[in-house]
C-alpha cells in the first residue's frame, strides 16, 4: 500500500468531517503564523500562495468544483457528493504522488487539469456513471463527446480533444493511489493523440507560437517607438498639469466634483477632448512600453510583468569595450527564481517612462500597504480576503506596469494577462494596424517572444529591414555575452538561443536555396557556387542536395554579402564587416541581388565624397577606388561582366 493510500485510510478512519477539515492550500501572515486558505471540503480551492505569477487573474488561481453539469445541477450538490470526492482525491494525488515517471504538476497545471475533466464529468452524469470505476468498458463511448466543442466556441483543436482524453488515462495510472479509480486501461493500444485525430499522435509540443508578420512589426514597432522616445514627454507634462490643476482646487473648495471639473477644463485646455481622453493616450503610452519590451527583449509577458522599478542594471562586456544593459525580473518557467535579460538602450529608456508613468500607483500601493499594517499592529484581525489582499500588495509594492481604480475589484494590481492582450488589440486598432484580412489585427503579447528570436537571427545575418539597428545592437550585446562565458544557465535564456538557432538555420536554408536554384546573376565570381548550380539541375532530387549543402556550411551576414570564410577562419577574417570592397573578388563571399541596394548606396556615397574640395589625395583615391569596386557590383549583378 502506497503512502498516499494508507494516508486515505487514516483519514477515512478518523471519519469525513476531519477530511473535510484537512488544509489544500495555506499561506503565513505578518506574524509569521500559519493562515488556512482553503481546505479539502470548500467549493472553491483558492490557491494564490502557490500561483505566485503576477500577471494572472484571481480567477486562474482557483479551483472552482461547483462546475455546471448538463442537466442544470452542480458537482457540488448533494447526489454528486461520492464523484466529487473521487475528484478531488485524484487532483491532489497529481500533486501529491505524480503519474509515475512524470514531474510533479504545478498548481497552475492542477487548474488545467480540472478544466480538462470538466466534460468526462458531464458525461459521466448523462450516462448515470457516478464513479471513476465504473467508467470500466465506457471510455471509447466518451471520445465521440471528448471531441465536440460547447456552443459557440472555435472548433477543438486535436491537442485540447487529446488533454481531455488524457484525463480517464490519468485516472487508471493512479489507480493504486485512489479509493475510485478506473481499473483497466481506457484505451489499449491506443493514446490520446492518435484518438484525437492528429496524425501524428499527441503533439507534446503544443501549439506553435506566432510570429508577427514583418509589415506589422514595421508598423508597430514605429508606433511604439514615436510614443516611448518622442510623445512620453509631453504626456507626462500633461498629466502633472492636470493634477497640480486638480489639487489646486480641492484644497478651494472640498467637493470632489470641483476636482474633476478643473482636470477636464486643464485636459482640453492641453489639446485633448477631456481628461478621459488623456488617461486613454496615458495607457497606450504604457502599452507601447509593452510593445517595446516585448519586441527588443524577447521576455515572457508573466516576466514582464514581474518587472519593478529598480530593474535596470548597467554593466560593460568583459573586455570592457561595449557598455551592456540588463532588465533583472523573475522567471516562473522552471520554477520561481531571479533573472536577467541583455537588453538594447531602447528597453532601458522604455523602463524609465513606466517607470514614471505608474508612480502615482505605487504611492497608493504604499499607502494602502502601511495602512494594512498599522491595522495589523493595533491587533485588527486580517479577514482571508484582507490577508490576500495584503500578501499581493507586498509583493507588488515596485511593480511598473500597474492599473487600478479607486478600489475593490479594481484596486491597483498588476496587470493580467487578458487585459495586456486586450491592451494590445486596442492599440493596434488606434494606430490602424490591419492584419491581411483588413481587420484589426488581433496581437498577443506570446507573440512577441518568438518575434524577437526570429529578428535577432535575421539582424546576425545581416538582412536588411526596417529595425535593424535596434535588433542588431541586441544581437552583438548577445554574441558579446555568451561567446566569453558571460552567462551560465541561469543568466542565459536557453530557450531563447535555440529559438535564434532555429530562426537563423531556417534563413540560411532559405538564402542557399534561393541562391543555388536561381540563375540570376551574382556581384562576384564564385566557382564553388557555379558548381553547386550544376550539380543541382542534374540532380534527382534537388531538395535533398540543396539541404546538404546548406547544412555544409555557416553563413555570416555583413550587410553587404554573406560571408562563408568567418565561421571557417579563413577569407579576411572579418574585417569585410567595416570594409565592403573586400568582398568584390573574395570566393568566400556571395553578393545577391538582395545586396543591390546597399552597393546603390555604396556608389553614390564615394560619388559625393568624390565631388568633396577637402579630401586630398589620398582621399580622393581610395573613393576611386570603392567607386569602381561598387560599380563593378552592380555591372555584374545585371548580368554584364563578371570577371
Amino acid at each position: 500500500m502506497s503512502a498516499y493510500v494508507a494516508a486515505q485510510q487514516v483519514r477515512a478512519d478518523l471519519g469525513i468531517g476531519h477530511k473535510l477539515r484537512k488544509p489544500v492550500s495555506q499561506t503565513v501572515d505578518a506574524n509569521g503564523h500559519p493562515v488556512v486558505v482553503s481546505y479539502f471540503g470548500d467549493d472553491v480551492w483558492d490557491l494564490w500562495p502557490y500561483i505566485t505569477h503576477e500577471n494572472r487573474a484571481a480567477a486562474q488561481k482557483v479551483i472552482n468544483w461547483r462546475i455546471v453539469l448538463n442537466d442544470g445541477s452542480r458537482l457540488t450538490d448533494p447526489q454528486h457528493q461520492a464523484l466529487l470526492e473521487s475528484c478531488k482525491d485524484f487532483i491532489l494525488s497529481l500533486r501529491l504522488e505524480p503519474i509515475e515517471g512524470r514531474v510533479r504538476p504545478s498548481m497552475t497545471s492542477l487548474v488545467h487539469r480540472v478544466n480538462d475533466m470538466i466534460p468526462l464529468l458531464r458525461w459521466m452524469t448523462d450516462q448515470g456513471i457516478a464513479s471513476f470505476e465504473n467508467l470500466r468498458g465506457r471510455t471509447l463511448d466518451y471520445v465521440p463527446f471528448a471531441r465536440q466543442r460547447t456552443r459557440g466556441t472555435r472548433r477543438l483543436s486535436c491537442v485540447t480533444i487529446a488533454l481531455r482524453l488524457a484525463i480517464p488515462q490519468a485516472i487508471y495510472l493512479q489507480r493504486g493511489k485512489l479509493a475510485d479509480a478506473l481499473q483497466v486501461h481506457p484505451w489499449p493500444d491506443e493514446s490520446p493523440g492518435a484518438l484525437s485525430g492528429a496524425k501524428y499522435g499527441l503533439l507534446h509540443s503544443g501549439p506553435k507560437i506566432g510570429l508577427i508578420p514583418e509589415n506589422i512589426v514595421t508598423q508597430l514597432a514605429r508606433a511604439a517607438l514615436d510614443d516611448v522616445l518622442n510623445r512620453a514627454v509631453r504626456l507626462l507634462a500633461d498629466r502633472c498639469a492636470v493634477e497640480a490643476a486638480s489639487q489646486a482646487m480641492a484644497l478651494q473648495r472640498e467637493h470632489p466634483v470641483h476636482a474633476s471639473m478643473a482636470r477636464t477644463r486643464t485636459a482640453r485646455r492641453l489639446g485633448y477632448g477631456g481628461y478621459e481622453h488623456l488617461l486613454g493616450d496615458l495607457t497606450r503610452l504604457r502599452t507601447a512600453c509593452c510593445v517595446v519590451i516585448g519586441l527588443f527583449s524577447g521576455i515572457r509577458n508573466s516576466e514582464m510583468m514581474s518587472l519593478g522599478e529598480d530593474c535596470l542594471r548597467t554593466g560593460k562586456s568583459r573586455d570592457q569595450s561595449v557598455d551592456l544593459i540588463w532588465i533583472h525580473g523573475t522567471l516562473y518557467k522552471t520554477g520561481k527564481r531571479p533573472m536577467r535579460w541583455l537588453v538594447p538602450q531602447v528597453v532601458g529608456t522604455a523602463i524609465k517612462v513606466l517607470r514614471e508613468l505608474t508612480q502615482p500607483l505605487r504611492d497608493r500601493l504604499c499607502q494602502e500597504f502601511l495602512a494594512s499594517e498599522l491595522a495589523r499592529e493595533i491587533g485588527e484581525p486580517l479577514s482571508a480576503t484582507q490577508s490576500r489582499r495584503h500578501a499581493m500588495v507586498r509583493g507588488q509594492l515596485d511593480k511598473l506596469f500597474l492599473s487600478g481604480g479607486s478600489g475593490g475589484e479594481s484596486a491597483v494590481h498588476v496587470l493580467t494577462n487578458g487585459t495586456v492582450n486586450a491592451q494590445l488589440k486596442e492599440y493596434c486598432g488606434h494606430h490602424g494596424i490591419l492584419g491581411d484580412d483588413g481587420i484589426v489585427y488581433g496581437l498577443h503579447s506570446h507573440q512577441f517572444r518568438r518575434t524577437y528570436a526570429h529578428f535577432v537571427a535575421r539582424s546576425e545575418l545581416g538582412d536588411l529591414f526596417m529595425l535593424r539597428d535596434h535588433f542588431g545592437h541586441a544581437s552583438i550585446d548577445m554574441s558579446l555575452l555568451y561567446a566569453d562565458g558571460g552567462a551560465d544557465n541561469y543568466e542565459a535564456d536557453l530557450e531563447m538561443l535555440e529559438w535564434i538557432a532555429q530562426e537563423k538555420n531556417a534563413r540560411q536554408a532559405q538564402i542557399v536555396s534561393t541562391v543555388i536554384e536561381s540563375d540570376e546573376p551574382l556581384g562576384n565570381p564564385i566557382d564553388w557556387l557555379d558548381g553547386w548550380r550544376r550539380q543541382v539541375r542534374t540532380s534527382p532530387n534537388k531538395e535533398e542536395l540543396v539541404r546538404e549543402f546548406s547544412d555544409s556550411i555557416s553563413l555570416t551576414g555583413t550587410g553587404h554579402s554573406w560571408c562563408v570564410g568567418n565561421a571557417r577562419g579563413a577569407g579576411c577574417g572579418g574585417l569585410c564587416v567595416l570594409e565592403a570592397d573586400l568582398c568584390v573578388d573574395c570566393k568566400y563571399g556571395v553578393i545577391t541581388q538582395e545586396h543591390r541596394p546597399v552597393w546603390q548606396g555604396i556608389r553614390d556615397q564615394q560619388s559625393e565624397a568624390l565631388a568633396m574640395d577637402d579630401l586630398g589625395a589620398s582621399g580622393q583615391a581610395r573613393a576611386r577606388k570603392i567607386l569602381l569596386k561598387a560599380q563593378t557590383v552592380l555591372q555584374r549583378l545585371d548580368g554584364g561582366e563578371s570577371r
